[in-house]
């Protein structure tokens, strides 16, 4: 396996999550497993490739480039506000702009039924 230095200089680990292939990948975290579970039932035949490590799942770096068709670029870029991106590992930079989510109006209050005596 590659020392932490090496993946740091745009080389990626010889083996990476499953969750760091689906950035890869650009498709979601449950769909990346999902696909891994059927490249282990179907013997390798279709879906995600991974290995067994312990009781967790890797994708070997040689495996995700033949899969993808061209050599992937380290470190794994995130996209501004995209859903797989990990809490508090990279923070974005602020634009200015307001936040367009929006919060729930509260629920109006229900009136309580009365307890039986």
């Amino acid at each position: 396996m590659m020392n932490r230095t090496s993946a740091t200089h745009g080389i990626a680990p010889d083996l990476l999550t499953v969750e760091e292939a689906a950035r890869v990948l650009r498709i979601g975290r449950t769909k990346a497993y999902e696909q891994a579970r059927r490249f282990l039932v179907t013997d390798g035949v279709e879906g995600l490739p991974v290995v067994r490590v312990v009781h967790q799942l890797r994708v070997p770096r040689h495996a995700l480039e033949a899969f993808v068709g061209s050599p992937i670029t380290w470190p794994i870029p995130f996209a501004r506000t995209g859903a797989n991106e990990p809490t508090g590992s990279i923070t974005p930079i602020d634009s200015g702009q307001r936040s367009t989510t929006r919060r729930r109006a509260p629920r109006a209050a229900q009136p309580s039924l009365p307890l039986p005596s």
